[in-house]
């Protein structure tokens, strides 16, 4: 394997934000958890998607090639527009949600999602992390 070429079994992980399409109805977002947890599951994937009424962020982390697919997929899914990626790459340590597929979470203020989508890389993934212990998941 070229060394520039991640290990299949490496920890990667994407984080992106994103808007609920106009034509689509907030009942989709349950659709999208749903089948997030049955396909993640059996990608090996997990993480969490967190939405504030319009906008979603959503993180991601498994193997490289798993996490590259699955970035693909969201950015052609239609039911979301204008698809902004924080970050793609590497991860060290333990996941953060070994324990969940997806897990699930609502903002009541979009001021959070806001401030995220002006960072990138780390930065966006620090800010994200700082958001995290407010988040009541299920």
């Amino acid at each position: 394997m070229p060394a520039d070429m991640p290990a299949n079994n490496s920890l990667h992980a994407f984080l992106y934000c994103s808007t609920l399409a106009a034509q689509q109805p907030i009942s989709v977002v349950g659709d999208i958890v749903k089948a997030a947890r049955e396909k993640n599951a059996r990608l090996g994937l997990t993480g969490v998607l967190i939405f504030d009424g319009q906008r979603f962020c959503q993180y991601l982390e498994g193997n490289a090639v798993a996490i590259s697919d699955m970035l693909q997929n969201i950015c052609l899914d239609p039911r979301h527009t204008d698809v902004v990626v924080q970050f793609h790459g590497p991860q060290e340590g333990p996941r953060r949600f070994q324990d969940w597929a997806i897990a699930y979470a609502e903002l009541e203020e979009p001021i959070a999602l806001d401030e995220l989508m002006s960072f990138e890389g780390e930065e966006a993934l620090l800010l994200f992390h700082q958001l995290l212990p407010s988040l009541d998941y299920c």
